[in-house]
């Protein structure tokens, strides 16, 4: 069901960063060092002011139970993955700062006591016992919450959820299985959709887009795609049916093709669609939020840093915000633009 534009219509799209963060090997919690020349007490007073926060991305529960990222302002500190972890905590210090419909994903009252990486980037967080007190239809959400919070810093690949020490294997209370050293690839609000063959297909994580009080969001959500099928492929053609049932859109029109088999070099897919991607097609303007989404989807590939998009034998379009796009995007250049 092609729903994105009367959403669109609804309000402006939310841009969320998932700017990635610095770090490396057991020194996650590091801040990069930086110096800034400033020519006056007024620059100096707004330099100081931006010195004492930077921007987390913290993933909290919407309104629909999605687990989503969303952009904070944290304190600036020294021991950032446990600050992090703290600020997932309900009725903690995220309190004051929880977005309109958002909700916090760990258990009041749970202590961080913790957060450890090793060489090879396996990160450990260790919580008090109080986290086993999450009710059994959150534990999945709080599991992938803080897997996906951690793995934001490059440092961390994968994670191992402790308790008092101790690895949490299952939940206590449900004997439903966590594991340990979990990564993204293990996926992210997981739907299987129409796929009859679970066992046949392949997990896939793209961005879809939600919507509260006439703001969208990105939500990062995995489903099924056959096995054996081009990956960038499938990709592009989940993003484009988003599942018929319930609160997520896709902001592709249901009629957008790839006209080529999409290839990858040098860390580019090259994806050469038709010209249902144009929104406005006399304008040959694309909508923002098109490119959005294909960027932080086919980003999420370790293959692929970057996207070039293609319509007949032009490279170069007008998005619909009047941006030129020429060339392969990043993600960077994406949270960048504030697309």
């Amino acid at each position: 069901m092609y729903r994105r534009t009367s959403f669109i219509l609804a309000g402006a799209c939310l841009a969320l960063s998932m700017t990635l963060l610095a770090g490396c090997g057991n020194m996650a919690d590091r801040e990069p060092d930086s110096v800034k020349y400033v020519n006056s007490k007024s620059d100096l007073a707004k330099t100081s002011t931006r010195q004492q926060f930077t921007e987390r991305v913290l993933y909290l529960t919407d309104a629909n139970g999605f687990v989503v990222p969303q952009m904070i302002g944290l304190p600036k500190s020294n021991a950032v993955t446990k600050q992090v972890l703290n600020y997932l905590v309900a009725d903690g210090p995220i309190s004051n700062l929880l977005p309109n419909g958002f909700q916090a994903t760990l258990p009041s009252g749970t202590e961080v006591k913790h957060v450890s990486t090793d060489q090879r980037g396996n990160a450990t967080a260790d919580f008090s016992k109080d986290l086993l007190d999450i009710p059994a239809a959150n534990q999945r959400q709080a599991v992938q919450s803080i897997v996906w919070t951690l793995t934001q810093f490059p440092a961390i690949k994968s994670v191992t959820i402790t308790v008092n020490g101790k690895a949490l294997d299952t939940w206590p209370s449900t004997k439903n299985e966590v594991g340990r050293g979990l990564t993204r690839a293990d996926g992210i609000n997981q739907v299987t959709g129409d796929v009859a063959d679970v066992s046949g297909s392949e997990p896939l994580t793209v961005y879809y887009m939600a919507a509260n009080k006439g703001k969208t969001y990105d939500v990062p959500v995995t489903v099924r795609g056959t096995v054996g099928s081009d990956r960038v492929t499938g990709l592009v053609n989940a993003l484009i049916h988003e599942p018929a049932a319930g609160a997520l859109i896709s902001p592709m029109n249901p009629d957008i093709q790839l006209t080529q088999k999409p290839r990858i070099k040098n860390g580019t897919v090259f994806l050469h669609f038709n010209s249902a991607i144009y929104d406005n097609k006399k304008a040959r303007t694309i909508n923002d939020q098109v490119i959005r989404s294909l960027v932080l989807t086919l980003t999420g590939d370790p293959a692929i840093q970057k996207v070039s998009i293609q319509v007949g034998n032009s490279t170069k379009m007008t998005l619909e915000s009047g941006k030129t796009l020429s060339g392969a995007v990043s993600r960077e250049w994406v949270d960048a633009t504030g697309l």
